[in-house]
């Protein structure tokens, strides 16, 4: 009588091992690729967020004139950039204080390097003897802002 030795077919612990550690070393790239991924995403967001808030920190208007036209109904103002950076003026905020109404205009050209001066005539119906809120809005939504009475 001949005996037959039964074998086990199976994976041994031994290759079983090598199969868990592979699994667990490409499971910790990917972990570690898309970390330095969200990590990066963040590092660009706060770079911009910090860039845009220096610079608007740096945008500074002086509004050097307003006058109202005699012969049309205009206003006009005249603004120095005494900032460190260029600016953009893209929409001027004009309001009868007496009753309360805001006239919006937006500006395209409204580009001003630092040292430089900008004139702006806006037509509308001014009021005599009123006073009006003029609000200056910057491409960075910064906002300047002084009063002033009609003649």
């Amino acid at each position: 009588m001949h005996l037959h030795k039964k074998t086990k077919r199976g994976l041994s612990s031994i290759v079983t091992g090598a199969i868990l550690l592979s699994a667990v070393a490409v499971m910790g790239i990917m972990i570690v690729a898309w970390a330095n991924m969200n990590l990066t995403k963040h590092q660009q967001d706060l770079d911009s967020t910090i860039s845009d808030n220096y610079n608007k920190i740096n945008e500074k208007i002086f509004i050097e004139h307003i006058w109202f036209g005699s012969t049309g109904p205009s206003m006009n103002i005249t603004m120095n950039n005494i900032g460190t950076i260029g600016l953009n003026v893209t929409e001027i905020q004009i309001t009868n204080m007496t009753s309360n109404t805001t006239y919006p205009f937006i500006h395209t050209n409204g580009g001003i390097k630092p040292g430089t001066m900008l004139s702006i005539n806006q037509t509308f119906g001014w009021i005599a003897n009123t006073p009006y809120e003029v609000v200056i809005i910057t491409a960075r939504d910064t906002q300047f802002k002084t009063q002033v009475n009609s003649p």
